[in-house]
C-alpha cells in the first residue's frame, strides 16, 4: 500500500530480539475494514495468531496504531495501544488503551500509521525513529531515570522529538505502569508500561517533518466549523466538563486559580483540556480535565491531604509511572481501609505511617515533610516491586485473604460499583461484555445533557429512563438496555479507531442540529480524510465488525463464553448507600440480567447459547476467515 489520502501505508515492524527494523504495508491488514486504532491493532493481533502467551512474555506483542485522522486540525492527535494486559484481573486479557499528546502527530508525520514490537532486548534500548531513519539505540543512561528525566534527555538528544516512555514501574514490572508522552498524554489503563519494561524497552521517540494528506481539505474545514457551531465546549476554571452545568463547586475552584498557570492541549486541539499547574516545592505538570483531577482538587478530608499534597502524589506517580486511576480511584482508600478494619497492620506493607481513613479536623500529617516521606515511601515500593500493591489493587487483596478481597470489591469492583457512578443498566452490561472499563463519559454527559431523542428513540427506552428514580432510588430499567449498550459499543469501536477524542466527539454528540447525527458526522469526517465514499450505514457496520473481531480474539484466545460475561457479585447484593446518602442504588436482578445477556447476544446474531459469534454474522460482516478460524478452534458460535 503506497502513501494514501488518511493512511500512510506503512507499518513499522520491529523485532528487539534479533534488532531487525522492516515496513509492512498498511493494507496488509485491511485498513479499509478496521480503519486504525484499535480495529487495524486488533486485526494485527489475530494476524500473529492470537498468541497464548503471558504479557512479559518475549512473543507478546506491543501494537500501536494511529488513525486515518491523525495529524489532521483538530481533536484529532491521538494513537491506541493494544496488547496483552498485565493489569487485567483475574487474567490478563488482550485490550486496549489511548493517549494523546504530541507524539501520534509526529509518528503519522514521520511516515507510519503504526508500530509493532515483538522480541526482547539483551539489554535497555530505546527506539528512535526520524522520518525514514530508524534505529535500536542504547538505553544504559536511561534506565532508572523517571518519565520526567527521560523525556527531557531524549528531546535534548533529538530537538523536537517527541517521547512516549515507561518509568521506574515499568522497567521492575509494576502490572499498574503506565506509558505517558509528555506530563498528562498516558496510556494508563492495562499496565503496558510493564510491557515495555519486560522488553527492556525505555521509549520510542519520534520526529516527522512530512504531512498527512487531506483528500478534500475544504469539506474537512467545513466539518470542523460545523462542529464547533453544534456547541462550545472549552475548559476553565469553576468548569466541570467545559459547560457540566452540575456540581461544579465540587472543584475547589480558589485553589486550582491559585496553582493554575494556563490550559494547554494535544498536538494542534483546539479544546485545551489540560490545566497546566505549578506548585512551588513540588513541581510543574499537566492534568487532564477527568474525575481523578476533581478527586484531587475536591478537597477530600477523608484522604486526609491538603492540595499541595494532593499535587505531589499526583506527580510523584506520573514521574514513577503509576497508574493514577487505581491509585487515587480506590487504592489508597483500600488499603486506609482494611488497616482500619484491623485486616492489617502497616507493617504488612513494609510502611512507617499509614493516614487514618476517618474525617479529621486536624492534619493527618504532622508537617509537609512527613507527607512528602510517605508519598515517597508508599509510591516508591510501587514502582521498585517492593509493595504488594505493584501487583494492581486486586491482586493485592487477594494475598491479604477473602475478607480483603471482599472489601475491597465493595469499594470498587473490578467491573465497577453501584457506589460510584449511576450509568444504568445498559453500562453495566457493557462492563461485562468488554475487556476493561469502557470509559463511556458519554453516560455522563447523557446525564448533564440530555440525549437525542432519535437516539432515544432508537433504543426503545420508556420516557423515564434517563432520570431512572423514583422515591430516592435509582432502579434499574432494562427495557432497551441491550439496544444502548450494542450503540455505545458500535461507536467506541469507531471512535477509538478513526481516532477521535471523545472531547472532540462531544458537541455533535449532544448539541447537533437534526440533520448532523455523530454517525453523518463521523463518516463525512473519514470520506474528507480518506477520499472514500463512505455511508452511515458503512461506517456503523465497521464499527461492529471491530467489535465482533475484538469478541472473536476474547473467544480464540481466552476462551470467552456467555458466562463470562458477569459482573462481581456486590452488583447484584444489598442496596449501598452512594455519595448523597438519600439516594440508593437498586441492585442487579439476576433473571432480568439473564435475560438481558439473551436479547444482547441475538440482537448481535451472536449464538445465545454460549454468547460467541456465529458464521452468520461474521460472514455477513465479510469476516469469512475469522468464522473459519474459530471453527477449526471448535469454537464458533
Amino acid at each position: 500500500m503506497t502513501q494514501s489520502y488518511g493512511w500512510t501505508g506503512k507499518i513499522l515492524w520491529v523485532d528487539l530480539t534479533g534488532r531487525n527494523i522492516t515496513r509492512v504495508p498498511t493494507s496488509d491488514f485491511e485498513p479499509d475494514k478496521y480503519i486504525g486504532g484499535v480495529g487495524l491493532n486488533s486485526r494485527i493481533f489475530w494476524e500473529l495468531g492470537c498468541p497464548e502467551v503471558d504479557a512479559f512474555h518475549p512473543d507478546s506483542p506491543i501494537i500501536l496504531s494511529t488513525g486515518p485522522l491523525t495529524g489532521a486540525s483538530g481533536a484529532f492527535t491521538r494513537a491506541t495501544i493494544c496488547a496483552i494486559a498485565p493489569q487485567c484481573y483475574p487474567e490478563e486479557l488482550f485490550t486496549y488503551s489511548g493517549f494523546g499528546g504530541k507524539f501520534p502527530s509526529e509518528l503519522k508525520y514521520a511516515g507510519y500509521d503504526g508500530i509493532v514490537i515483538i522480541g526482547k532486548a539483551d539489554k535497555p534500548v530505546y527506539l528512535s525513529i526520524h522520518d525514514g531513519d530508524v534505529e535500536i539505540k542504547d538505553a544504559g543512561d536511561l534506565w532508572g531515570l523517571d518519565t520526567f528525566e527521560t523525556q527531557k534527555v531524549l528531546t535534548d538528544r533529538h530537538p523536537r522529538a517527541s517521547a512516549l516512555v515507561t518509568g521506574p514501574a515499568g522497567e521492575n514490572l509494576c502490572r499498574i505502569a503506565i506509558i505517558i508522552n509528555e506530563t498528562s498524554g498516558a496510556a494508563g489503563q492495562g499496565g503496558y508500561g510493564a510491557v515495555m519494561g519486560s522488553k527492556n524497552l525505555k521509549a520510542i521517540v519520534t520526529r516527522g517533518t512530512g504531512t498527512i494528506k487531506i483528500a478534500k481539505p475544504d469539506d474537512f474545514m467545513e466539518l470542523i466549523r460545523q462542529r464547533k457551531a453544534a456547541g462550545e465546549w472549552v475548559a476553565g476554571p469553576r468548569q466541570v466538563w467545559g459547560r457540566y452545568p452540575q456540581n461544579s463547586e465540587t472543584v475547589k475552584a480558589e485553589m486550582s486559580e491559585k496553582y493554575l498557570k494556563k490550559f494547554s492541549g494535544c498536538y494542534a486541539c483546539p479544546y485545551q483540556c489540560h490545566g497546566v499547574y505549578d506548585i512551588p516545592g513540588i513541581g510543574k505538570g499537566a492534568q487532564l480535565c477527568n474525575d481523578n483531577w476533581y478527586q484531587y482538587f475536591s478537597g477530600n478530608e477523608a484522604m486526609g491531604q491538603s492540595i499541595e499534597g494532593m499535587w505531589e502524589g499526583n506527580i510523584l506517580s506520573q514521574k514513577l509511572g503509576i497508574n493514577n486511576f487505581e491509585l487515587v480511584g480506590f487504592m489508597l482508600f483500600f488499603f486506609r481501609t482494611i488497616k482500619e478494619t484491623g485486616i492489617l497492620k502497616k507493617e504488612d506493607f513494609g510502611l512507617s505511617f499509614i493516614p487514618s481513613v476517618e474525617k479529621r479536623k486536624e492534619p493527618e500529617f504532622g508537617s509537609p515533610e512527613e507527607h512528602h516521606a510517605f508519598l515517597e515511601e508508599f509510591l516508591g515500593g510501587i514502582a521498585d516491586g517492593t509493595s504488594p500493591f505493584s501487583q494492581g489493587g486486586a491482586r493485592a487483596a487477594e494475598q491479604f485473604g477473602r475478607r480483603a478481597l471482599e472489601l475491597y470489591h465493595s469499594i470498587f469492583p473490578a467491573w465497577g460499583n453501584r457506589a460510584h457512578h449511576i450509568r444504568g443498566v445498559g453500562e453495566a452490561l457493557h462492563w461485562a461484555t468488554d475487556t476493561r472499563d469502557p470509559f463511556n463519559s458519554c453516560h455522563d454527559y447523557v446525564s448533564a445533557f440530555g440525549i437525542n431523542k432519535e437516539v432515544a428513540d432508537w433504543f426503545g427506552v420508556p420516557g423515564g429512563y434517563l432520570e431512572g428514580e423514583s422515591e430516592g432510588k435509582h432502579q434499574n430499567i432494562y427495557q432497551g438496555a441491550e439496544r444502548e449498550t450494542v450503540w455505545v459499543q458500535h461507536h467506541q469501536s469507531l471512535r477509538n479507531s478513526l481516532l477521535i477524542c471523545e472531547f472532540g466527539s462531544m458537541p455533535v454528540l449532544f448539541f447537533h442540529p437534526p440533520e448532523m447525527d455523530i454517525r453523518i458526522f463521523e463518516s463525512r469526517l473519514l470520506s474528507a480524510i480518506t477520499g472514500l465514499d463512505v455511508n452511515v450505514d458503512e461506517l456503523w457496520k465497521t464499527g461492529e465488525r471491530i467489535w465482533n473481531l475484538r469478541r472473536a480474539i476474547m473467544v480464540l484466545r481466552e476462551n470467552r463464553h456467555k458466562d463470562d460475561d458477569t459482573l462481581c457479585p456486590d452488583m447484584f447484593e444489598e442496596l449501598i448507600k452512594v455519595q448523597q446518602p438519600e439516594i440508593l442504588s437498586e441492585p442487579l436482578d439476576r433473571l432480568q440480567w439473564e435475560a438481558l445477556k439473551d436479547r444482547y447476544y441475538e440482537l448481535r446474531g451472536w449464538n445465545v447459547d454460549n454468547g460467541r459469534p456465529t458464521r452468520a454474522k461474521l460472514e455477513e460482516l465479510g469476516m469469512k476467515d475469522v468464522a473459519d478460524k474459530l471453527q477449526s478452534a471448535d469454537k464458533l458460535g
